[in-house]
Parts: C-alpha cells; structure tokens; sequence
C-alpha cells in the first residue's frame, strides 16, 4: 500500500535522469526509487527548468502535482493541511540551505514523523551546516545525507571485516574527478570518501590523492597487523587478505587472498527501502544523519580537500 507521501524538489542529474541511463544499476534517480517502492506515494515534483518538468511529464505521465518552485510546492500542500513525509531534495548544494529552513518553517508544528532526504554534501560550507543543525528543533523530522556507500553492500561489508585484519596501521584511497564535475568544487566527488573515513574511524591512519585521469578511479585500500582489505572497481569489489607465513623468504609473513567478493546493489534502493521501514514504525534505526553529514563536511576540509590539483 502505498502510505508514505513524497515530494522531490530537483529533477536532475540524481533526481531524475539517472533512472533513464540503461548502463547504471537501477533504480539509480530518486525519482525511480520511489515508484518502484509500493510504500510511497509520490504527491509532488518541482523544478525551475520546464524543461526538466516536461521531461518527467513526457517520462512518468501527469502522475502527481508539478511546480517551478519549492515555495509553491510547499505552500500548495500546507494550504490543504496534506505533510509529505518524505522530502527529497535533489538540487545543487547552495539551494539546500533555503529548501530545509522553508520545509521547517511551513510544517513547523508538524507531529507526523518525516525525513528531509538531502544530496550531499549537506551544504557549501561548515558553518550553514551548522546552522541547519540549529534549526532543525522538531523531534519528528529526521535529517538524513545522501552518502550513498552506507548502503553499498561492499562497504558494508568493507566496515564489517575491518575487525578480521586487526589495528590498522595505515590506508590510502585513490580516487579520479567523474566528468561533470572537472570543473567544480572538490566538495562534490569527494564528501562519500570523507563520509567513508569518519564511518571507519580512520582519519588520523588514511591519506588520500585526488587524480586528474581520464578515466574513473575509486580504489581504497586498509592495512592491518593481521590482514589487508582493498575495495576496487567503484566499490563493487572487495578482496580480503590474511598475514601468513612467506612460502619464499624464511622468517617473514605475506598477504595471501582469503576471499574476492563481488556485489553490486542500488544503494538508493536500499535507501528507500530503510526509510519506509523506519516511518511505518517497523523498529529500524537509520544508518546515517545530520550529524554525520555536518562531520563529512569538517572531514573533508582537513582530510580530502587539495590546495593545488596538477
């Protein structure tokens, strides 16, 4: 049944037209995440561009509300007392600020349990961050961060394993600027490895180099006293190693491969699949927050950010 109401605010890139890509994992937009799951009910889109709103017309039909505007999206459903309890928003960075305090703004009193869905990073800078932190005083909105790897199920089990290969003595994440974003700020390719980092507790054991290549590369690898971990191939492979005994130098220990794993899963489909679960009361906490996005943020300043890029 489908019971939870939903509104996206952006169609683009994540929002919408990823789901239209033949080559990508689907569901793979929010758009298509949410009507592929019965639980929710998608009430309303928006976007400034009528072109990006005819798109979802041409892809979708006329299935729900459409506006050019957050404020009239909001303003239309407080006007007949309808509260989404899922708010997506999938527009650029320097927008998120705006749309979060107009959501808490209009539903203010509200004492239905929601979730503020937001792209990553939270936001452009540390201290809108917090400010976000500071307003969001309704106990019945969760704030949760689009970094997609907390329902990767190679990282999961990435996160999983690190006990096996024992205290970590060092790691090193090497990761190559996607294509659309050649030009833009860093904060953007690189928050997911920030966010990676704090969820690990390896910022004081990780160095990571942002490469200029023309070719996609998010390769991490973890050492320990007993073991090794690499996730390869855009966090679709995992190979576990374990310390032995050298078959070719006396007194000395090797890795040896214990197990190469492959996986490939939506993360937003997971995603979505968590937040029904957790508004329809079913006993599941969320796997990340606002306060895992506002460190991401911090992390990323001090661990990933570079001055210079050759």
């Amino acid at each position: 049944m489908k019971n939870i109401p939903t509104v996206i605010f952006g169609l683009g890139r994540i929002g919408m037209l990823y789901g239209l890509e033949k080559k990508r994992v689907q569901p793979a937009s929010h758009i298509e995440s949410i009507l592929k799951n019965q639980n929710f009910n998608l009430i309303g889109v928006c976007d400034p561009s009528n072109k990006s709103v005819n798109k979802f017309v041409d892809e979708y039909g006329e299935i729900c509300n459409t506006f050019d505007s957050h404020i009239k999206l909001l303003r239309f459903f407080k006007e007949r007392e309808i509260i989404p309890q899922l708010f997506v928003i999938s527009t650029p960075e320097n927008t998120h600020f705006k749309i979060i305090q107009d959501i808490l703004k209009f539903f203010k009193s509200s004492m239905k349990k929601s979730i503020i869905f937001c792209e990553k990073p939270l936001t452009q800078n540390i201290e809108t961050a917090y400010k976000i932190k500071k307003m969001l005083n309704n106990s019945n909105f969760e704030l949760v961060v689009n970094h997609t790897r907390r329902w990767s199920k190679i990282w999961n089990l990435c996160n999983n394993n690190l006990k096996k290969i024992g205290e970590i003595q060092g790691a090193n994440f090497f990761f190559s600027t996607s294509p659309e974003n050649k030009f833009v700020n860093q904060l953007r390719d690189g928050i997911h490895i920030a966010d990676l980092i704090n969820w690990f507790d390896i910022k004081d054991k990780i160095h990571v180099k942002r490469l200029l290549l023309p070719y996609l590369v998010y390769d991490f690898y973890i050492w320990g006293e007993k073991g090794k971990i690499e996730v390869l191939n855009n966090g679709q492979i995992l190979n576990l190693y374990k310390k032995v005994k050298s078959k070719r130098y006396e007194c000395f220990f090797e890795l040896s491969l214990q197990s190469k794993t492959t996986l490939k899963n939506s993360e937003l489909k997971d995603a979505y699949i968590e937040f029904s679960s957790f508004l329809n009361k079913k006993n599941v906490n969320l796997s990340t927050n606002l306060l895992d996005g506002i460190d991401a943020i911090k992390t990323f300043n001090t661990n990933v950010y570079q001055k210079q890029i050759k």
